[in-house]
This record gives structure tokens, sequence and C-alpha cells, in this order.
């Protein structure tokens, strides 16, 4: 009998949470992203100090009442260390009786229905293999022409989010190539400090759990060529270098990623006699690699 009553109640006060819900618009925003504004004032009952739930989608934060108007309501995030996710304009669920839902949620369901803070920016290192193909090459004033250059890079990365869609990192990259021509074949190696910005769509993540992302490269570093008879050696710039890839993650902690890349590449050589080589070559690779967030 006990039970029955408490399951009556529990059903009650939900029903008295849910009949308050509605959808308002987000009115204004303030620059530290800690308090915003909705058309809610005291003619709606909104007095100093009440606090409500604003969902949207599924993050949800908890704000109280710190200034009132007949027509308008400024709101303050409770959370110190969350900021706000939503922007100017959108529409999100208010809801003023946040106690009922909040009472008689276990912390298990709060988890699953509701999340008090947005995602924190992440930092991660990753490590990647992958092939390269030429596709065309130029030596000095000599003209274009299609590559039959090929070979294998290793790289790694420091990655940081600057805001929830965009992000830089900086790394090491080594390639070793294989230029082949009639009676002859040319190794080239290269070591450069490389450093891209990184934009991810987050629109398909529900969909694949993981991201799509694009990329935008440059680099800079030391590169040799050594044939039989021949060493040469100098400096190597890489600009631009295009991304698009795929990250699926397996876990919070770590995702693999999938890649393919257009890189434009210009070294200068010096030979043993002095003469200085300049090689513009145009390369599309692939890649898979193992990021790990910290």
């Amino acid at each position: 009998m006990r039970f029955h009553h408490t399951f009556i109640l529990v059903l009650f006060l939900f029903s008295l949470s849910t009949s308050a819900f509605e959808l308002i618009m987000i009115q204004a925003v303030s620059n530290s992203k800690k308090t915003f504004i909705t058309r809610h004032g005291k003619r709606d009952g909104v007095t100093v100090g009440n606090t409500a739930t604003f969902t949207a989608e599924d993050i949800s934060i908890l704000a109280k009442a710190v200034n009132i108007t007949s027509n308008f309501t400024q709101w303050e995030i409770i959370n110190e260390n969350a900021r706000l996710p939503f922007e100017k304009g959108a529409m999100v669920t208010y809801y003023p009786a946040n106690e009922y839902i909040w009472a008689l949620s276990t912390e298990t369901e709060r988890k699953k229905y509701i999340k008090s803070m947005i995602p924190t920016l992440k930092q991660s290192f990753t490590f990647k293999a992958g092939l390269s193909r030429g596709l065309s090459e130029s030596v000095s004033d000599a003209p274009v022409a299609s590559s039959r250059r090929g070979g294998i890079q290793a790289e790694v990365y420091y990655e940081r989010d600057l805001s929830f869609n965009i992000a830089f990192d900086v790394g090491l990259r080594y390639d070793s190539e294989v230029l082949t021509v009639p009676n002859a074949s040319y190794t080239t190696k290269r070591t450069m400090v490389v450093a891209d910005i990184l934009y991810y769509f987050d629109q398909l993540k529900d969909i694949i759990k993981g991201e799509i992302f694009v990329g935008l490269g440059a680099g800079w570093g030391f590169s040799s060529t050594e044939t039989v008879g021949l060493s040469q050696s100098g400096n190597a710039m890489l600009l631009p270098a295009v991304k698009l890839g795929l990250t699926l993650p397996f876990n919070e902690t770590y995702e693999f990623i999938l890649d393919t890349a257009f890189d434009t590449i210009e070294t200068k050589e010096s030979q043993e006699d002095g003469k200085v080589q300049s090689t513009n070559q145009t390369n599309a690779k692939v890649g898979i690699g193992l990021r790990k967030f910290f």
C-alpha cells in the first residue's frame, strides 16, 4: 500500500512539472555565456531567485532569475563551470518546476535524460601512418609532368579544441618517397613541423557516432635526396595541405582516424657542386591513425 501511494505521488508531481513546459526563445546572451534573457517576467509569476531548466535536444542547463521586469527575466547559470550552450534566437524548452524532476530522478536517470554541462574543450595526441602517390612534378625550370613518385608517412600531432567545432594541431611528419625514372631511382626523405586548422561537422554524429572533418595546413622542414653517385639536401615547404577525414570513436578515450589529403610541396636542395635544384610536387595521400584524449 505504501508503494502504491508513493507511485501515485510521483505521477502527480511529475504531471505538475510537465504541465509547465513551454517553448521559448533566447532573447539575448552575455559575452561571458553565463547569463541570458527570456521573455518571461513578473506578469508570468517569475520572482528573483526562481530556478528553471532550459533544454534543447540532449543539452540542459539550470539557471536562476537574477533581474526581472514585467516582461523579461535575466537568468544566470547555476553551475559555475558551465557556459551557455544556446545562442541568441535559439528555441528551448522552459520549465520552472525543475525541483520535481531532480527530486524524483536517480543520478543515473539525470545523466541519461539531462546534461547539465556542455562538453569541455578536449586535447589529444594522434599517431598516423599513410601512403602517398605523386600526381604531378616539376624540377627547376622543367615543365610540369606526371609523377612516378610514391612513399610512406609517419605523423604525430598534438591537437586542442578552440571551440566545439574548430581545433588546431601541431606536430611532426616524416616522409620517405621513391621517384622512379628510366635507368634510375631517387629516394627523398623529409622531416617537417606541420600545423593545421580543423573543422568538425557533428551533424552526422547520431548516425555514424563519429565526425567528418576538413583541414587546411602548412609545414616546413628539411629534405634530402639520394641516388647512385648523387646526394643533395636542403629545405622543404608544405603549403597548402588540404585534408578530409572521419573519426570513429570506440570509447571516451580513444578513436580511429581515417583521412585523405592533397599536398603541395616545394623543396630546394643543394648539390655537392653548389647547384640548387628546386622541385615542386603535388601528392595525394591516405592515412589511418589512433587518437588518445587526455
